[in-house]
């Protein structure tokens, strides 16, 4: 019972949504004498980073292909690893939803199944809740994340996002974006 309690804290979503409700997961480590104790990080990363930091720690290659990028640094305290340039989600899942975070910068589209997709656009410093959409404010912003959307997205006969796989090209659905 999700409302009752209030598992997404102050986020809003649950799991299963792109939202911050549904996506953002604290992860807590416990591994004395090299995790110290008490460490605070705001690193942020996302679950594809696990095994390439499982990897750094065993000391083997990465698979080649892998999206993620070692948090061993930040978990260990010894420094600070590469930082992405964006995340991006994806789920097919409640009618096709995407996400992407760029720094401070959240970008959500919902319901792509029904093909009017809208972009809603939040700053995370400032609204962790996504209440305020500032899609229309920052139409800069907006027009790089759309075109980073188009670039991260890939079509997959599995989990297909309905609408967006179904047409011709992605950029063929947003005429103004230009790759």
């Amino acid at each position: 019972d999700s409302p009752f309690f209030e598992s997404c804290g102050p986020f809003r979503g649950r799991k299963g949504s792109v939202y911050e409700g549904g996506i953002r997961v604290p992860l807590i480590a416990n591994w004395p004498g090299k995790v110290p104790a008490g460490q605070v990080s705001n690193h942020i990363s996302a679950f594809w980073d696990v095994l390439p930091s499982c990897a750094d720690l065993a000391g083997v290659e990465v698979p080649a292909g892998v999206d993620g990028i070692s948090f061993l640094p930040s978990l260990l305290g010894k420094g600070v690893e590469k930082q992405h340039e964006y995340l991006y989600w994806e789920f097919p899942g409640y009618r096709g939803q995407q996400a992407l975070r760029w720094g401070d910068w959240k970008a959500v589209r919902r319901n792509l199944v029904t093909g009017e997709i809208k972009t809603q656009l939040y700053n995370l410093a400032t609204d962790p809740g996504e209440a305020r959409d500032l899609s229309t404010n920052k139409p800069e912003v907006l027009s790089q994340i759309e075109r980073w959307m188009i670039e991260a997205h890939n079509a997959s006969p599995e989990y297909p996002l309905q609408t967006i796989d179904r047409d011709a090209s992605l950029s063929d659905r947003f005429p103004q974006i230009s790759k």
